[in-house]
């Protein structure tokens, strides 16, 4: 796991009210050439975007042009969960493919407050959603998870004392413990998706609802 970094909050020890940068999308011609594995966004050109790929292998160049190797989510986790089991890239130009690139996280300064958090249904946050045009891509702006109509098999980001964990998903819903906690059960991606290719049963780890984020 990458290393977390420090969540920082001036005024008080109040980690959990930081909130997580989004993901902005950053044209892949832009990137640096080795793209294997990274989370990429397909532009469509005249239909839509389609989210949710990770790019195979390397950039590939011939005759001035340059294409690049996509797949789902799930078939990027079979190629490593599952090799003997064959998938089927789809090879598009590198122009229309976006790289999904985290901000890095920005603390508040010493005389302001934590941000409100956004919420889904805030008029500030659908204008940050706006995307360019119907076929370019907009970025992933993390929400509380406790403002979601559900959260079963979302990506989720947790905040921690040390800075935010990435790369988990949600294996439950909210449900409510013994001691009278609001909790989801959580797992790192690779666990869930070997869970859906092969069966075995992840270990899911039950933290607080407030905690949670999701994009």
């Amino acid at each position: 796991m990458d290393e977390l970094p420090q969540l920082k909050i001036e005024g008080g020890d109040a980690w959990y009210r930081a909130v997580p940068p989004p993901a902005v999308p950053v044209p892949a011609v832009n990137m640096p050439p080795d793209l294997h594995g990274e989370r990429a966004i397909l532009s469509d050109p005249g239909t839509g975007s389609i989210y949710d790929l990770r790019i195979l292998g390397d950039v590939r160049r011939d005759s001035g042009s340059a294409t690049v190797n996509v797949v789902p989510e799930l078939d990027y986790w079979r190629t490593t969960i599952a090799p003997h089991r064959p998938v089927h890239p789809r090879t598009v130009p590198l122009e229309h493919v976006f790289i999904e690139h985290r901000l890095p996280y920005e603390p508040p300064g010493q005389d302001q407050l934590p941000p409100e958090p956004p919420r889904t249904g805030d008029a500030d946050y659908l204008l940050r959603r706006i995307a360019p045009g119907p076929d370019q891509p907009g970025a992933r702006t993390p929400v509380p998870a406790r403002t979601v109509g559900n959260v079963h098999g979302r990506r989720i980001i947790q905040a921690t004392p040390l800075g935010f964990s990435w790369d988990l998903r949600a294996i439950s819903e909210p449900y409510e413990t013994e001691a009278h906690d609001i909790v989801v059960n959580l797992t790192s991606a690779h666990e869930y998706y070997r869970w859906i290719l092969t069966g075995s049963h992840p270990d899911p780890v039950p933290i607080g609802l407030y905690l949670l984020w999701t994009e």
